[in-house]
């Protein structure tokens, strides 16, 4: 018999160009593992339900994870505004959601709510 799998779908959005992308977590265990990203328009996304995902956990990319299919970054940050938007090494950011500018600090485990009023 086949195992059940839980696993869902986040919505963040490229830093580079603005653009809207799905990211599918699995849970293995007792983490979240990032195992794909996908291109999503905003109405796509929100017939989905894909914007009000909540979840809580450590969120380590896959071997198998592609990144943001815009820029291919395969790191996330979480703005104060609780949106995601991918990452590509930058110290200092503006948030592509709010607006908000702030320097980028490490954490081990975090929320993550994709609650998006698009």
């Amino acid at each position: 018999m086949g195992r059940d799998i839980e696993a869902t779908v986040i919505i963040a959005k490229c830093g580079k160009i603005k653009k809207t992308y799905g990211i599918r977590l699995e849970r293995r265990k007792h983490e979240w593992y990032r195992t794909w990203a996908f291109k999503i328009n905003e109405k796509s996304a929100e017939r989905e339900g894909f914007n009000k995902t909540v979840i809580n956990g450590k969120f380590t990319a896959s071997e198998e994870y592609n990144g943001c299919p815009h820029c291919f970054g395969r790191e996330f940050i979480k703005c104060g505004c609780g949106k995601i938007s991918c990452w590509n090494g930058e110290n200092i950011i503006k948030c592509v959601w709010c607006g908000a500018r702030g320097e980028i600090s490490r954490v081990d485990k975090i929320e993550l709510n994709s609650s998006v009023n698009f």
